[in-house]
């Protein structure tokens, strides 16, 4: 009983980590960042970043689903998560600068970054659309709402960053990555707390 009790509460941990992680950095900076990730070089919130991200990246390391499908899923989105931290994007005034825990070359570690979080967000949103609509019993009706809901969340992670495509029109805003992030991060925080039962009626009391 208590395992699936702190695997329902790990899930909206998890979930609400995620929404909030794009809000806290622009409340600590007074801004609209460029990107999350561009607030490891703010001295105020370079804290919060790496708080928050490592946290979601250690629960999904942690996660324990229905099966070892499940398992195996969360803990490479969990791990792609902690690479994101480990690894920094770009310092955009001088590329060669050393960053990170690793100290590599920022232009280097930038590579990695971006990898690791298509990565992250890749695999939460294959979570989303094809792990969380799984059963093992009866459809039920509550159950098929909670699938359309997995599947709009699955394409919007992935759908979002098509908005970045908006770079290639001088009227795109300075931080479209941020807003894209914030998209992605609000698709899978929903997804996370809709599977964590937390709304009573998408509950399957059944």
């Amino acid at each position: 009983m208590n395992v699936t009790v702190n695997t329902k509460r790990m899930r909206i941990m998890i979930g609400a980590l995620g929404m909030a992680l794009p809000w806290l950095v622009a409340l600590i900076t007074l801004s609209w960042p460029q990107s999350i990730s561009i607030t490891y070089y703010s001295l105020f919130a370079v804290g919060t970043f790496m708080i928050v991200l490592g946290s979601a990246g250690i629960l999904l390391i942690c996660y324990r689903g229905y099966d070892k499908t499940d398992d195996i899923t969360a803990t490479i989105a969990g791990i792609c998560g902690i690479l994101i931290c480990i690894f920094p994007m770009t310092y955009l005034p001088d590329p060669s600068v050393k960053t990170g825990i690793l100290h590599l070359p920022s232009n280097v570690s930038n590579i990695f970054h971006c990898i690791s979080a298509f990565g992250f967000f890749g695999v939460l949103a294959f979570m989303s659309f094809f792990l969380f609509t799984k059963t093992s019993g009866e459809m039920t009706k509550q159950k098929k709402i909670k699938n359309i809901i997995y599947r709009v969340c699955g394409i919007g992670m992935i759908g979002s960053f098509l908005l970045m495509l908006l770079n290639f029109f001088d009227w795109a805003p300075y931080n479209l990555t941020w807003i894209v992030e914030a998209i992605a991060l609000f698709f899978f925080g929903i997804s996370w707390i809709v599977k964590s039962d937390a709304i009573p009626w998408l509950k399957d009391n059944k």
